[in-house]
């Protein structure tokens, strides 16, 4: 649980602000009822709830910006609600919200957001000019410090997204080729499965491993095999379709994992990769590249470790029968030792 909140920045905030707002309106939402304001009363109990459904569905779903974009429009329009109820005894909770909206969703629906809620309360002002504000220098400041508050907060939220994507992008692209890394596999996998247990959506793994690519770096040099990897990827890219992934996931070997595929299509690509990496790489001396792949479906894998082992003794088969092939995995285990 603690890992999850540490891993996804999103949902740690819906559930920090779901928590802050229910423990701060439930104590407010009692007094209000008890004391006759039942439409404010009933309104903070709306989002106290509203929060809760909302933490519980970014929890469970893994989906957090529906939840989050239900959670800040209903406080806005909460907001406004109570400010047209209560007045300018409200207007203090108004700056706070601000921020919370600005953690819920992303920074330019959090300003729209802002935005109708900040003209709805100046539009009830002119409705009812006692309700609100007691001049109209007092609007005008409710106002400019609305502007300045919500423009400030859109920077930082907008910057730390962008410094946020940039981290996310750093860790999870191998910086070489260009592949996903190792750190961003077992979440594909992991989803992928439940794709298939929900859904009954296949997935088909490959892995993929350069025939004697020690050889390569030992004969023509580290510089001429990182050479060989970065031209790799684009082409492998270039074969499956957006929706499927390439990850580097060691040295020389990667992992396609390709989405809504049967076994026999599966088989398919997998022999048009190995035969584009035969005669469309080649060596610095011109002679050929070959690389052998293991393929195993999701159907085979009872979790994501079970299906990427039974794509691994496929590959390890591969490499004993002669290599520059691909082998269907079994998915029966079987004891190996790392080929020369």
């Amino acid at each position: 649980m603690l890992q999850r909140l540490k891993d996804n920045f999103h949902l740690s905030m819906i559930t920090l602000v779901g928590v802050i707002a229910s423990c701060t309106l439930l104590p407010y939402a009692l007094y209000r009822l008890a004391t006759g304001s039942y439409l404010v009363g009933i309104v903070d109990l709306l989002m106290i709830a509203v929060s809760t459904v909302s933490v519980w569905m970014a929890w469970r779903t893994g989906d957090t910006e529906k939840p989050g974009f239900l959670m800040a429009a209903v406080f806005c329009f909460g907001a406004v609600l109570v400010c047209m109820k209560l007045g300018q005894d409200v207007l203090f909770w108004i700056y706070p919200l601000m921020v919370f909206i600005f953690f819920l969703v992303a920074p330019i629906k959090a300003l729209l957001l802002l935005l109708l809620m900040v003209s709805a309360i100046v539009s009830l002002h002119f409705a009812d000019h006692s309700r609100i504000f007691n001049s109209g220098f007092q609007l005008l400041a409710f106002i400019t410090t609305t502007f300045i508050t919500s423009i400030f907060a859109y920077i930082f939220a907008y910057r730390t997204h962008l410094q946020r994507q940039e981290l996310r992008h750093l860790a999870t692209t191998d910086p070489l080729t260009g592949a996903a890394t190792r750190h961003s596999l077992t979440d594909e996998l992991t989803a992928a499965i439940e794709q298939y247990q929900q859904k009954n959506s296949v997935s088909g793994l490959m892995l993929l491993d350069l025939d004697h690519f020690k050889r390569i770096n030992d004969n023509f040099g580290h510089q001429s095999g990182d050479q060989i990897l970065s031209q790799l990827v684009p082409l492998l890219k270039q074969m499956i379709r957006q929706q499927d992934s390439v990850f580097r996931y060691g040295g020389e070997e990667f992992v396609l994992l390709i989405k809504e595929i049967q076994l026999a299509d599966l088989h398919r690509l997998a022999e048009k990769i190995r035969h584009a990496v035969w005669h469309q790489l080649s060596l610095p001396d011109g002679s050929a590249l070959t690389t052998s792949i293991g393929i195993a479906t999701v159907q085979q894998a009872t979790d994501w470790e079970n299906w990427l082992q039974q794509a691994d003794v496929a590959l390890y088969q591969a490499k004993h029968q002669g290599r520059n092939q691909v082998v269907i995995a079994t998915g029966h285990e079987a004891d190996k030792s790392d080929p020369s």
